[in-house]
């Protein structure tokens, strides 16, 4: 965990506070002040990465607010799912060979085949799990 801990400062909760808490302080606190005030734009950066589980995260593991305007292109985002989709397809398509060839294998045939398909199935799902990673 990060040794930032200022938005919780901010707040004035425990980095452990629910979500029912994170609430309660924002509420108590946003009251006091007007909107112009410099400490409302703080406290409301403060409970805006706070009250989002993900972000939250984020900033408990790097110490670090995600800055707003940096955004994931919508079009790469899709691309990648697109090629999940297809990757997942694929690894399906390999498990019914996979069986088909088990089958042929028990009773008999060479293991060779049986191997192969698994191998290649399995290197078709690790991509898909690689291709998750990326940003």
């Amino acid at each position: 965990m990060a040794d930032n801990k200022k938005l919780y400062q901010t707040l004035g909760i425990d980095p452990s506070a629910s979500q029912q808490e994170i609430e309660s302080a924002y509420q108590h606190l946003i009251a006091k002040y007007n909107q112009s005030d410099p400490e409302y734009d703080r406290l409301v950066q403060a409970y805006t990465v706070l009250s989002n589980m993900e972000t939250r995260a984020m900033y408990d593991v790097t110490g670090k607010v995600r800055n707003r305007h940096t955004r994931s292109n919508p079009l790469n985002k899709e691309k990648k799912e697109k090629v999940r989709y297809t990757l997942n397809t694929l690894f399906l398509a390999g498990a019914a060979v996979t069986t088909i060839l088990f089958i042929l294998q028990w009773s008999g045939m060479s293991t060779t085949p049986f191997y192969c398909a698994c191998v290649i199935s399995i290197l078709i799902k690790l991509s898909e799990y690689l291709i998750r990673l990326l940003p």
